[in-house]
C-alpha cells in the first residue's frame, strides 16, 4: 500500500520526516515530494500523479499555504488534497495546534495568509482532521489514525 505525504515544505521538514519514517516502519510506501526525482512534467502535475497512484493521503499543515504556480489560482498544497478528495482516498489531514507557538517568518501573510484559512476550512467541513505541535508526537497521532 502506498501513501502520499502532503504539506508545504520550507516550515514542516522535520514533521515530513518524521511521519515518513513512522509510515515506513508500518510497511507502507511513500510518495512525498523529496522522492519525486527528476520529471519531464511540472510540479502539480507530477504531485498529482502521485497522489493518484496512492491509496492513502496524509495531509500535515501549519501556517503557509504554499507554492501556487503562475496558470493557477491555488497552492500545489491545495490541489493534492483536491485530488485525493476527488478520488475518494481515505484522507488523514492534520493540523498545527493554533497555540503553539511557531516561527513568524514561517508564517503566511496576505494574500496567502486568507487562502490558507480558506483552504482549512474547507477540509473541516470534508474531513476529520487532528492537530499536533512537535515532529515527536506528530507521527503517533498519523499512525493511530491510519493503523
Amino acid at each position: 500500500m502506498k501513501a502520499f505525504v502532503s504539506s508545504t515544505a520550507l516550515d514542516l521538514p522535520k514533521h515530513r520526516l518524521a511521519v515518513a519514517a513512522a509510515l515506513e516502519r508500518l510497511g507502507l510506501q511513500l510518495a512525498r515530494m523529496e522522492s519525486f526525482g527528476v520529471r519531464p512534467e511540472e510540479a502539480t502535475a507530477a504531485s498529482l500523479e502521485e497522489v493518484e497512484g496512492s491509496e492513502i493521503f496524509v495531509g500535515i499543515y501549519a501556517h503557509r499555504y504554499g507554492y501556487v504556480p503562475p496558470d493557477s489560482t491555488c497552492s500545489i498544497t491545495e490541489s493534492e488534497f483536491d485530488y485525493a478528495y476527488k478520488l475518494r482516498r481515505p484522507t488523514f489531514c492534520f493540523f498545527i495546534d493554533d497555540e503553539y507557538p511557531w516561527p513568524q517568518e514561517l508564517m503566511e501573510k496576505s494574500p496567502a495568509k486568507e487562502k490558507l484559512i480558506a483552504f482549512k476550512a474547507r477540509i473541516e467541513k470534508l474531513v476529520v482532521r487532528d492537530v499536533f505541535t512537535t515532529p515527536d508526537v506528530l507521527p503517533e497521532f498519523v499512525l493511530d489514525f491510519i493503523h
